[in-house]
């Protein structure tokens, strides 16, 4: 069969026998396998299992105690930030954008950046802008142009959809699924993952498995081959226990008869129960993480209801983001709360885990319902107590007596160690801290939770665990996250929160439709291939400074690039670049004489 070779796979980098240690535990195991052109890899495991850190190994920032990397020549890989440097904090979004090229190209490459700003989804205007005052979604967006500079055909992302809102999620989307090149992205956003990518490397008991699948089919092919490696283990559990109480019986036999054979044969038979169990199956690590939410349910028709509620932000109350004139919460509702960032999510709940022991007012509870709430920012947890003391505390809020006995068997069923009983919270990482509260307010057998972004630190697998748990919750819920596999596995009513106030719809997408409708659209990134050429002097014009051959190069370049930006949205276009790149074509050209 003939092969089409603009279609053949080049491989860029190639792992052989990759093993590292961490101070307290085995990382990776002799894992050997490679990124090729075309692959769009999702790359998820369970927090800690070290991906972040793999993703150093593929970026040469980090050395594997044993193996070998190898980088083809082609290959060149630029990573995306996870968070923005400190350095970069004052500067301008045009110098952080230049700032991620070699020092001897920033003095004449500065129209690259205003190129790249522009592609991928700032204004003009933006471009002075100090990086400290930029939102979480605009960083995003930050980071992926830096990382663009220097036109990398791989891209390695380290769960660049963390902290975003809806809108810059989906525009994140868009942008890798329109990008030409090659990219790894470690993500636990299922949806995401599902739509961008065409393979999927699971990190599990210090191997990566490789399937040629998105995430949701890869995730469902890898637990069938667990579950195969189970059976597998089991049956050669009961083999081995059958040999060896038959090597027992006949031992006895040899010592009751003083039989020398049937001595040697018992003990041919313990070495060969030795031997199975040197090549027994590997046991399947079980996930370090359990959860168990208790609840009641309410015998009432309402929980909550709000009516003619002004929301604002925390501590300004004389600002109105929007009103309610009325919403009402009844037992077993399973509400999503959606909507961009800043438009009043988590001020809602806020406000009305604020006005809980209210009896009159905007916000009214039932008088009898018992309200849990999961912040965010996790403040709910003191940061100075260890993790029980943390537990009984979080409790007393909620209203619950909590013991240390019960709170230390609480913690070791959920997959902390016992070691870690002692610990500060403030040394836990994020999902530590995210588990310790869940944990604590799963105690309270609440009959409504208020829960805002709780998957925000939580793995793939951590998520499906807590939206089981939500499913199988007696009592209703009001969430807060921007997870749409999450929100469509565990909510039955969708609230959209707009500036003109709470609109109701009847399900997940109409309302991803309407927040998608109400924000600006971004162009989706379109690679030009710029020519590199060589450092101009400070007082002849670039274009004069080039051989004919890269003269002539050079001017395609700005005809693709001028082409390019006429055919974008007249709102999303540059005017001041197509100006000056309309002056360097008329030079080129009567340099060139064409």
């Amino acid at each position: 069969m003939a092969t089409d070779k603009s279609k053949a796979k080049i491989p860029l980098i190639t792992c052989n026998g990759i093993a590292l240690n961490a101070p307290n535990k085995t990382l990776f195991e002799n894992v050997s396998l490679g990124l090729n052109t075309g692959d769009r890899i999702g790359f998820i495991g369970h927090n800690g299992c070290g991906k972040s850190t793999f993703l150093g190994i593929l970026a040469g920032t980090i050395k594997p105690n044993e193996g070998t990397i190898a980088a083809a020549r082609v290959a060149n890989v630029s990573c995306v930030e996870q968070t923005l440097p400190e350095r970069l904090l004052r500067l301008s979004l045009h110098e952080a954008v230049l700032d991620a090229l070699p020092e001897d190209k920033r003095g004449w490459m500065d129209w690259k950046v205003e190129v790249m700003l522009a592609d991928t989804g700032f204004d003009q205007n933006q471009a002075s802008i100090r990086c400290e005052d930029l939102s979480g979604g605009q960083i995003t967006r930050l980071m992926l142009a830096r990382a663009l500079m220097n036109e990398p055909n791989l891209l390695l992302l380290d769960e660049p959809s963390n902290h975003l809102d809806l809108p810059t999620l989906l525009w994140l989307e868009e942008f890798l699924a329109n990008w030409e090149g090659t990219f790894l992205v470690v993500s636990h956003d299922a949806a995401m993952l599902d739509r961008i990518t065409n393979k999927t490397w699971v990190l599990r008991d210090r191997q990566i498995h490789s399937f040629d699948l998105a995430c949701t089919s890869a995730l469902a092919a890898y637990e069938n081959l667990e579950e195969a490696k189970r059976a597998r283990r089991a049956a050669e559990e009961k083999e081995i226990r059958r040999v060896e109480a038959s090597a027992k019986r006949i031992a006895v036999w040899g010592r009751v008869y003083d039989n020398e054979d049937l001595s040697r044969k018992a003990k041919s038979m313990e070495k060969q129960v030795d031997r199975m169990r040197d090549t027994q199956t590997k046991a399947v690590e079980a996930y370090p993480w359990n959860l168990s939410i208790s609840s009641e349910t309410l015998e009432a028709d309402r929980l909550l209801v709000i009516k003619d509620l002004r929301v604002s932000p925390v501590a300004v109350e004389d600002v109105t983001l929007y009103e309610i004139n009325e919403a009402i919460i009844a037992p077993g509702d399973r509400i999503a709360l959606l909507g961009a960032n800043g438009l009043g999510k988590s001020s809602l709940l806020k406000c009305c885990w604020a006005r809980r022991k209210e009896e009159f007012g905007p916000v009214v509870f039932h008088p009898r319902c018992r309200l849990a709430f999961y912040d965010q920012s996790l403040n709910m947890l003191p940061d100075h107590m260890n993790l029980t003391d943390a537990m009984i505390a979080t409790g007393e809020i909620l209203g619950v007596h909590l013991t240390q006995t019960h709170c230390e068997r609480a913690l070791i069923t959920a997959g902390f160690q016992y070691n870690q009983m002692v610990q500060k919270v403030s040394c836990l990482s994020g999902g530590e801290r995210s588990r310790l509260l869940l944990l604590s307010l799963s105690q309270g057998s609440s009959h409504l939770m208020l829960l805002d972004e709780p998957t925000n630190h939580l793995d793939i697998y951590g998520r499906a665990e807590l939206a089981r748990q939500l499913r199988q919750f007696n009592g209703g819920f009001i969430l807060v996250s921007h997870d749409r596999h999450f929100i469509e596995e565990t909510c039955s009513r969708f609230f959209t929160v707009t500036k003109q106030g709470l609109v109701e719809v009847t399900n997940a997408q109409a309302a991803y439709d309407l927040i998608e409708a109400s924000q600006p659209k971004f162009a989706p990134v379109e690679r030009a291939k710029h020519t590199e050429v060589r450092k101009p002097d400070e007082t002849t014009p670039v274009a004069e400074q080039l051989s004919d051959d890269q003269g002539l190069e050079r001017l395609i370049e700005l005809e693709d690039l001028l082409e390019t930006d006429l055919k974008r949205k007249e709102k999303r276009q540059s005017p001041h670049l197509q100006m000056k790149w309309r002056q360097e074509i008329d030079i080129l050209k009567s340099l060139l004489g064409v």
